[in-house]
């Protein structure tokens, strides 16, 4: 079945192969402590060993994109949960030293390691190093992280013409975050049926001028949906952005098959939640796999240094370098590459203005 995997009863020749060899697979879903794992033998409901061995290859937040540099070290072995998550977890590596927890836990995109159990489920030995992760700062007044999902090449940001209404602020915290995390961005404008054509364009077009790709949608009239399904084949991506702009719509356009419903974690549990609030990865029918994550009320930055965030604005960058002083905030002094740039028309006023707004908001 196309979309969401479904795990093939497994049979009795396989059974002692499978509980005696572990089995790598990628994460497709959380809840509640339970993990949905596709493998070569299916998908498994796994649960995360109590200490599970994760490799020290992970993104680090903490270095910029300028260095673009991975934090790397030896395996370490991290105390955990029952539901895998490693914020409260014993950090010390095989020779004794303090290491950096790994962030977020098991998230949606991880690749694992999984032993399978004699019932037909499994548990997850460890958490291979991930390539990338895109990241936000938990909704409230706490500094945590949370990991929307792990081992991506894109995001494509997706915003409605309206209800609710489209807000560039919005695409641009995302914007920011994904340059920030190294990946691809894509915007979709959904619900293009609500909204003029041309006015779309017209506000798109600050964005399609710096390099960014656009696509306007609507799972209405299906426009733009073959564009969406070009974009999303054969790579890793997740669909962001706030609630009620139609990413699970999108989804089931895109892969009518995706069968956007309740999932298995849940159906196990009896939590009956709905994938939207619980996020889910999509296997394509033209290769690759995109996540369906919840709506997000508010997207704030996590761990982004005030005096990187203005290469996080792709189009500044030219700019950023002709500043008459190193420690330059681009909000006000003299000599200032960026606001020249600004007042000569060759970069976005809005997008400056938005930059500014966000530098007061991180002091």
């Amino acid at each position: 079945m196309v979309g969401h995997v479904k795990r093939r009863p497994y049979a009795q020749e396989e059974s002692n192969e499978l509980h005696c060899d572990s089995l790598t697979g990628i994460v497709l879903q959380t809840s509640s402590g339970f993990f949905e794992v596709e493998t070569a033998h299916g998908t498994i409901l796994c649960v995360a060993r109590s200490q599970v061995q994760v490799a020290q290859t992970q993104p680090d937040s903490d270095s910029t994109h300028k260095k673009a540099k991975r934090r790397k070290g030896k395996k370490s072995r991290f105390q955990t949960g029952s539901d895998g998550n490693f914020s409260n977890c014993s950090c010390a590596t095989t020779d004794g030293s303090s290491m950096p927890r790994p962030a977020g836990g098991i998230v949606l995109g991880d690749k694992v390691t999984v032993t399978p159990t004699p019932d037909g489920r499994g548990v997850i030995e460890e958490v291979m190093p991930r390539t990338t992760q895109f990241s936000r700062k938990v909704a409230g007044r706490r500094r945590d992280e949370q990991v929307i999902a792990a081992n991506l090449d894109q995001v494509v940001v997706v915003l409605a013409a309206a209800e609710p209404p489209m807000k560039e602020t919005s695409i641009n915290r995302y914007l920011a975050v994904a340059e920030y995390c190294g990946l691809v961005a894509v915007i979709c404008i959904n619900k293009a049926d609500l909204a003029s054509a041309a006015a779309l364009e017209e506000r798109m077009s600050v964005y399609r001028d710096i390099g960014y790709e656009v696509v306007i949608a609507s799972t209405v009239s299906g426009t733009g949906i073959i564009d969406l399904r070009h974009i999303l084949s054969g790579k890793t991506s997740a669909l962001v952005g706030p609630s009620g702009v139609g990413k699970s719509s999108l989804i089931t356009a895109v892969e009518p098959n995706a069968n956007l419903e309740v999932g298995k974690i849940s159906e196990s549990t009896g939590k009956g939640r709905h994938t939207t609030t619980s996020g889910r990865l999509i296997r394509l029918e033209g290769g690759g796999y995109v996540a369906d994550t919840p709506g997000m009320r508010e997207f704030g930055f996590y761990r982004i240094p005030g005096e990187d965030l203005a290469w996080c604005f792709r189009e500044f960058r030219p700019h950023i370098e002709e500043c008459r002083f190193r420690d330059c905030t681009h909000t006000g002094e003299p000599g200032c590459g960026l606001q020249e740039a600004v007042e000569q028309g060759l970069v976005s006023k809005g997008r400056y203005e938005h930059y500014v707004r966000l530098r007061e908001e991180m002091r």
